[in-house]
């Protein structure tokens, strides 16, 4: 028997030339698309916005972050399209709730410019005739369209100028009216979404038992890798999102955002392998259930072979480059050596142990080339792979995996995100900050006695430390303070994150602490000889310094020089005074 459903989900990435969905117009009319999608609370906000006074909203953002979705959902709930409709390149449509017209552009970057400026003419018009616009677009073809809408009506229009305000809102996304030229518009950039919170939703959507409920039925689902994979992910849904969430939570924070397509292809693929249910009648081996495992198609494996065809998917470009099955993972000696399994989720755990005691029999009989050969460190590199996502964990386990598999903040970084820290634990979090702060102003201080105070001295641009130093300022520590303020989403009323601050009481701007900036810190504090700082992190890092400086710099008024002298005893302060031909030291 046949699931057309696995057909559906083969198709949503590309991996493969096959795969006719993996664009959002065939998704759409796909009689699935009802049962997968999910209802964003952008479009209702968007609603509210065309409700409340005549607008016209501009939606941008990257190819896949559901610019187009996000259009057809409005339609719909204004009743103006049907579920599976597919859209026109442009429509005017009276809509009775509104009582006014409606006119949408599903995607400005397919057609002419002389062709965009008409359709942005034309959205304006129908605003100042009462009614509202949609429009999609990239982010280049509508700046130009925009630029060149604004020359059809003045020859003296600042361009530059125009430019700018799109680049402003698009970076803001505050959702708001605002100005771009002479014309007020609301301007939406789905590319400054964060996409990880729709990641369990989507995971829901696609893993609904109605949908592979044919599966039961088939006279291969004892073998079928597909329905396989379902089952095991239904048993541990919980465990197995966490990570997947998490995993998605690491690009976005180090500035590898996902687009919802990108998320789709990678889950969909990782469920299917791209295999389908006439493959699957003839290939009834066991071994298929192990190289077809959730687990080896996550990182974009077949068995203990990398596919060429899986790194046509980001999601599984990028965890491929985090090399995570090659760590010291918390369950490795249990496998490697002692043959235990038992840390593993009892639904992969027999498949499991046989695949590795079949494949590793002959080394059981002569280990000489345990170490030499490539296809045990194949073989432990699968296992890993399994541990990651299938292994039983508890909480404290858990937070020391991600450790491993990413940076030892993480986990902490993930806590502070979701819940209010303890007094305790921001104090923590502030020592290690002022250490890191520590090292970067003054240089290595190991050793030295400096509780209390943070030196500014003159330095050289590197992370040595220099014996004497020109002191140009200093700061008391108590002056520094780490805060958590909430950070409430406007187009989604159920996101709300705890955003981590590094305040000084005398500076009134507040520093994020991303995840980055709060690694950089955490290596930085715990003496690391090198750490690398992406350039943007680095502008942001230089800034702060520079407020400090501007800040907490002395006031020379009696023309004192002051010298910050590193000794073993700590830190010693000299003040060395000109006067006419004489040289005052204390």
């Amino acid at each position: 028997m046949t699931n057309p459903y696995i057909q559906y989900l083969k198709s949503m990435n590309n991996a493969s030339s096959a795969n006719d969905n993996a664009i959002a117009e065939s998704q759409i009319t796909s009689q699935y698309y009802d049962h997968i999608r999910i209802e964003r609370e952008l479009g209702a906000y968007l609603i509210n916005t065309i409700k409340e006074k005549p607008s016209l909203i501009l939606l941008t953002g990257h190819a896949g972050d559901g610019k187009t979705g996000l259009l057809h959902q409005i339609l719909r709930t204004l009743n103006i399209i049907q579920p599976q409709d597919n859209l026109k390149i442009k429509d005017v449509h009276y809509v009775k709730e509104l009582s006014s017209s409606l006119l949408y552009v599903k995607d400005m970057s397919e057609l002419t410019l002389n062709e965009q400026i008409a359709f942005l003419r034309e959205g304006f018009e129908v605003k100042e005739q009462g009614g509202s616009a949609i429009i999609i677009s990239n982010t280049g073809p509508l700046i130009e369209a925009f630029k060149e809408y604004e020359k059809t009506i003045s020859s003296d229009a600042d361009l530059d100028a125009i430019e700018m305000d799109i680049l402003k809102m698009m970076d803001n996304n505050g959702g708001e009216a605002e100005l771009i030229g002479q014309h007020e518009v609301v301007l939406i950039n789905l590319a400054r979404i964060d996409n990880t919170g729709l990641v369990p939703k989507l995971f829901e959507k696609i893993l609904q038992p109605n949908l592979w409920s044919p599966c039961q039925t088939c006279s291969v689902a004892g073998s079928c890798p597909i329905y396989n994979n379902y089952n095991t992910i239904q048993a541990n849904k919980e465990s197995v999102t966490t990570f997947i969430e998490a995993f998605y939570r690491w690009l976005y924070e180090t500035d590898k955002r996902l687009t919802i397509r990108q998320i789709l292809a990678h889950l969909t693929y990782s469920i299917t392998g791209n295999l389908d249910c006439g493959t699957l009648s003839t290939k009834k081996t066991e071994d298929n259930l192990f190289n077809y495992h959730f687990a080896n198609l996550f990182f974009g494996f077949i068995g203990t072979k990398s596919s060429s065809d899986a790194l046509k998917i980001k999601a599984i470009q990028e965890i491929k480059s985090l090399r995570i099955d090659e760590k010291e993972l918390p369950h490795n000696y249990d496998i490697f050596v002692r043959n235990d399994f038992s840390k593993l989720k009892k639904e992969v755990h027999h498949l499991t142990k046989k695949f590795w005691l079949n494949e590793m029999r002959f080394y059981n009989i002569s280990s000489s080339n345990l170490h030499s050969d490539e296809k045990p460190y194949l073989l432990r590199k699968a296992m890993r792979r399994m541990q990651v996502l299938f292994g039983e964990y508890t909480h404290n386990e858990r937070e020391v995996l991600l450790a491993k598999v990413f940076v030892p903040v993480f986990p902490k970084y993930l806590k502070m995100r979701e819940e209010p820290l303890k007094k305790r634990e921001l104090r923590i979090l502030e020592q290690m900050v002022i250490r890191a702060l520590n090292v970067i102003l003054v240089g290595n201080t190991e050793g030295l006695k400096t509780e209390g105070v943070l030196y500014l001295p003159l330095k050289r641009n590197d992370q040595g430390a220099q014996n004497v130093q020109l002191l140009l300022g200093k700061m008391e520590t108590n002056e520094i303070s780490i805060v958590q303020e909430v950070v409430k989403s406007k187009f989604d009323k159920e996101v709300s994150f705890y955003q981590i601050e590094l305040k000084f009481s005398k500076i009134k701007e507040s520093f994020p602490l991303s995840l980055l900036l709060l690694d950089y810190f955490d290596n930085v504090a715990r003496g690391s000889v090198s750490t690398k700082l992406n350039p943007s992190l680095t502008h942001g890092v230089d800034k702060m310094k520079a407020k400090i400086y501007k800040t907490y710099k002395f006031d020379n008024k009696n023309e004192e020089i002051k010298i910050l002298v590193q000794t073993l005893q700590g830190p010693l302060l000299m003040n060395i005074e000109l006067e006419e031909d004489s040289l005052y030291v204390e």
